[in-house]
C-alpha cells in the first residue's frame, strides 16, 4: 500500500512542480537565476526586487503543493488502515514522494531539458553559447548530495508534522 501511495502520489507530486517550473522558466527564466550555472549567472545582472519578488510569490504555491501532496498521502494511508501512521512509514512516504521528484528533475528537467536539449526560452540574453549550458556534472553533484540532503530533512519535518497533525 505505501509503495503505490508514493508511486501515485508521487507522481502527481513531480507532475504539478514539474508543469509549474517549466510554466515559470518559459514566462521568465531569471526567476530561476540562482539555479543557473556560475558563468551564466556572472554573466547578467543579478535578478531585479520585482524579479526576486514575483519569484517569492511563486514560491509560495510550489511550497504548498510540496508540503501538501505528501501530507495527503500520509492521511490517505492513515485513512485507509483504520490506524496511526509510524512516524517510519509517513517518512518513508513523504521521502519517496520527494525522491521520485528530485530524480525526474535531475534527469528530466535539468540533465535533458537544461543541459541536453537546451531551448531557446531557457537562454538568458547575452549569454548563448556559454559553456555552463552543457556542463551538467557541477548541477548533478550539488542536487544529489546537497539538494536531497535537504528534501530529506524537508521529509522528516514533513512526516513528523504528519504523524502529529493528521
Amino acid at each position: 500500500m505505501l509503495l503505490r501511495r508514493i508511486l501515485v502520489d508521487g507522481a502527481l507530486l513531480t507532475v504539478l512542480v514539474s508543469a509549474a517550473l517549466v510554466a515559470i522558466l518559459f514566462f521568465n527564466p531569471r526567476l530561476a537565476l540562482s539555479d543557473y550555472p556560475a558563468d551564466v549567472k556572472a554573466a547578467v545582472p543579478p535578478r531585479t526586487k520585482k524579479e526576486f519578488r514575483l519569484a517569492l510569490l511563486i514560491a509560495v504555491p510550489l511550497l504548498v503543493i510540496s508540503v501538501g501532496v505528501p501530507l495527503r498521502s500520509v492521511w490517505l494511508v492513515r485513512q485507509a488502515s483504520g490506524a496511526a501512521v509510524s512516524f517510519r512509514a509517513a517518512f518513508a512516504i513523504v521521502a519517496g514522494e520527494y525522491l521520485l521528484l528530485s530524480l525526474f528533475d535531475l534527469i528530466v528537467l535539468d540533465i535533458g531539458m537544461f543541459f541536453t536539449w537546451t531551448p531557446r526560452f531557457l537562454v538568458l540574453p547575452g549569454t548563448e553559447g556559454m559553456a555552463g549550458y552543457k556542463d551538467w556534472r557541477p548541477h548533478a553533484r550539488a542536487q544529489l548530495l546537497q539538494g536531497n540532503a535537504a528534501l530529506a530533512v524537508a521529509a522528516a519535518v514533513v512526516a513528523f508534522a504528519a504523524v502529529h497533525l493528521l
